[in-house]
């Protein structure tokens, strides 16, 4: 039995123009070569294969019985090679593939929302996977490759990895309904002394709940949770502290009425740093299409600003 691998590409589409044209020589004109170097192809084929592939007269070539049958399977062949290079160009191109992003829960805001929007948009078939959880494992998923890009907040290590800063929110405070500053425009430390301070590890940036323990460990008590905002927004509600979290992250939360939230005034207006990371190592295409799409959205955003 011959191997497949000895059958090349050029003899197999050959045989294929023959049977859709009738003939040798039609085969040779749609072909742009000449008759005889089809005629030698195909029976060279023949040889290898050992059959006769065509019955061949004055009138032209029609399929042998054992011709019919493997030319058959043969243009299911040329056909799946067809849409698997129009595939693999896609893929390469970032139009199709699986894009895996990290995030945490102050990560679920309008920009991300928007991002993301976007790159869909422009790339329909790409599968978009989002993965929720703490922004130092979604950094080792990146380096190990299980995740593609992490989007993260400000002031976290990151060595071996690209990093893009995408966008700047407002630092909020939760407050009770009932809080004595929920009626304020903007929350000043001052106006809540000696309140506990709920900060959640996971989703502000530790250099920027360090700055602010640092800055105000005589006002107040800091309390850092390795807890997810949902968690310390129901301790705020139940009243044993009061919560930060980025601004972006409100059009995510369901509001039962029973909290408010109100900027934290900061000597910076928009203090929390989004943004990406990735390894320069990943050839993905759809992430390389992502970061792209990332980053024209951060300079569009700023030069509106």
């Amino acid at each position: 039995m011959p191997n497949p691998v000895d059958l090349d590409l050029t003899s197999l589409r050959w045989s294929m123009a023959v049977v859709r044209l009738g003939g040798f020589r039609r085969a040779a004109e749609s072909l742009g070569v000449e008759q005889s170097a089809v005629s030698r192809r195909i029976r060279g084929l023949e040889e290898e294969l050992g059959v006769s592939l065509f019955h061949r007269s004055t009138r032209g070539a029609e399929p042998t019985n054992a011709g019919r049958q493997f030319l058959r399977r043969v243009d299911a062949l040329l056909n799946g090679l067809r849409l698997a290079i129009s595939d693999a160009r896609a893929a390469g191109a970032g139009q199709s593939g699986h894009l895996r992003i990290g995030l945490t829960f102050s990560m679920l805001s309008d920009g991300l929302f928007n991002l993301i929007e976007r790159f869909h948009g422009a790339h329909p078939a790409v599968t978009i996977e989002m993965v929720e959880g703490r922004a130092i494992d979604h950094l080792d998923a990146v380096a190990d490759r299980r995740l593609d890009v992490a989007m993260l907040p400000e002031g976290m290590t990151v060595t071996g990895l690209d990093v893009s800063v995408l966008w700047r929110e407002r630092l909020l405070i939760a407050l009770p309904v009932n809080h004595p500053c929920a009626g304020a425009e903007v929350v000043c430390v001052a106006d809540i002394p000696k309140a506990k301070l709920l900060i959640s590890e996971r989703d502000i940036g530790r250099s920027l709940f360090s700055e602010i323990a640092r800055r105000h460990q005589a006002e107040l008590e800091v309390d850092i949770q390795d807890a997810g905002a949902g968690l310390l927004l129901e301790q705020t509600r139940m009243g044993l502290g009061l919560t930060l979290l980025g601004s972006g992250v409100l059009s995510s939360l369901k509001s039962d009425g029973a909290l408010v939230f109100r900027p934290l005034a900061f000597e910076r207006e928009e203090p929390l740093i989004v943004a990406a990371a990735w390894s320069p190592g990943n050839d993905n295409p759809a992430l390389r299409r992502f970061v792209s799409s990332a980053k024209r959205l951060a300079a569009s955003s700023k030069s509106g600003d």
